[in-house]
């Protein structure tokens, strides 16, 4: 067996691979006849075991074995947990499989079964054969079927995963906005809510909800200053701020379209990030 990073590897190579087959189809199986013959393999697979699979694009088929028809559907950003068993569709060998779960986020990386993320749920297994191409792999020589078996699917919206970080810092929300801002206030302030245009100095921790301190000034004798009513910083972290008072403290969560997008932040704050900052209200000019 490989290791995981040999796992990864091996997963992201062939989806690539898949992917220019889309594109390159009428020279990667040219052989019309070694291609519906994969065809019929696939076909006849799941009819011996009495299913009905539901045809992809590029001749894959795939059947879910355990659906879930409450669970979630991926959308681009969340992250995916994922354990998958590649093998031989016509033989049964196992040519790769995770030992623990794959994690990635859904939309960004094209592990081979990544079309069959937009067909199944939360919680649900499915299996997916995915045709023969004009070349081969070890295990798995040239227009033999891929078998995917994809278990224990797990997707975590951003706001699942804001949710589990409230949970298990056991955190108490004074209140929650639609646009999915949680503010948190850890210690009440003194004084009015300032009004716009007055400045903020801040001291203040943002942390990935792992916990990992990607930025701050806590440790340090300077401040951070935010105008009240501006647009300097991200809606998340300005609009918890407009309701802090002076001395206050509190915990801003937020996701990510009010605060760094689909882009992120340079090579610091990835796309689709969730985020969590501790504030400290220091002074009011």
């Amino acid at each position: 067996m490989l290791n995981q990073s040999s796992l990864k590897k091996v997963v992201f190579a062939f989806g690539i691979m898949l992917g220019m087959t889309s594109c390159l189809s009428n020279v990667e199986l040219a052989d019309e006849a070694k291609a519906k013959e994969s065809q019929a393999q696939i076909l006849s697979y799941f009819s011996k075991l009495g299913q009905n699979p539901i045809a992809m694009e590029d001749g894959a088929y795939y059947y879910v074995t355990k659906p879930n028809v409450s669970g979630e559907t991926a959308a681009k950003g969340d992250t995916l947990k994922v354990h998958y068993v590649l093998s031989n569709l016509l033989t049964g060998e196992v040519l790769d499989s995770s030992k623990t779960p794959l994690v990635y986020q859904y939309g960004y990386l094209n592990p081979v079964y990544a079309k069959l993320m937009a067909h199944i749920k939360d919680g649900e297994q499915a299996v997916m054969a995915i045709p023969g191409t004009s070349q081969s792999f070890v295990g798995l020589p040239a227009y033999t079927p891929l078998k995917v078996q994809v278990k224990n699917y797990i997707v975590r919206s951003q706001n699942d995963q804001i949710e589990d970080f409230i949970a298990k810092k056991k955190l108490a929300v004074t209140e929650q906005l639609a646009n999915g801002l949680r503010y948190i206030r850890v210690s009440p302030g003194t004084g009015d809510i300032p009004a716009a245009g007055k400045v903020v100095k801040l001291k203040y921790t943002g942390r990935f909800l792992n916990g990992f301190a990607f930025d701050g000034n806590m440790a340090r004798t300077d401040s951070f200053s935010v105008t009240i009513g501006g647009t300097s910083t991200v809606v998340g972290f300005q609009t918890g701020i407009e309701k802090m008072r002076l001395g206050e403290r509190a915990i801003l969560v937020f996701p990510s379209p009010i605060g760094y997008g689909e882009k992120g932040s340079g090579s610091t704050i990835p796309g689709f990030t969730p985020l969590a900052f501790e504030i400290y209200v220091a002074k009011i000019q």
